[in-house]
């Protein structure tokens, strides 16, 4: 059975006209990130190609397995994000984010960012608690 009001010729969709086909639009950019994997503690730096509120799609060294939950750790822009892969490649992969949150140099931990993801944030941008040397040491004139 044929639909009069359906079109007789079907839709064809070009790779590129397929990547626009998202919930929002993306801002390029070129970010340093990081990927923080948090079921086996590692972490993978990464280029942070193109990104909106939702997803990003993100350059890395090849990697093998991906967990179910994927930290974005955007080094320039000081957030962090959580999600899982929408899609992967050897070297690239796309992310759909259900949790972002901003941080600020010498601020306290937002409530809901993990201890780890936090630290390796600190860590990674040069923020990292360095206990003073000399605290233990009394010098007398």
């Amino acid at each position: 059975m044929s639909d009069p009001h359906r079109p007789s010729k079907a839709e064809i969709i070009t790779p590129d006209q397929y990547a626009d086909r998202r919930s929002e639009p993306r801002t390029n950019c070129d970010d340093r990130g990081a990927l923080l994997f948090l079921s086996t503690h590692q972490v993978v730096p990464c280029r942070i190609m193109d990104q909106s509120a939702s997803g990003a799609r993100v350059s890395m060294a090849a990697i093998g397995d991906l967990p179910a939950e994927i930290w974005l750790i955007d080094l320039d822009q000081n957030s962090v994000r959580c999600g899982k892969a929408a899609w992967s490649m050897p070297n690239r992969m796309g992310l759909k984010f259900s949790f972002v949150s901003s941080l600020k140099p010498g601020e306290a931990k937002p409530a809901k960012v993990p201890q780890e993801v936090y630290d390796a944030w600190k860590r990674l941008t040069g923020q990292e608690d360095h206990p003073d040397q000399d605290d233990d040491v009394l010098y007398f004139d």
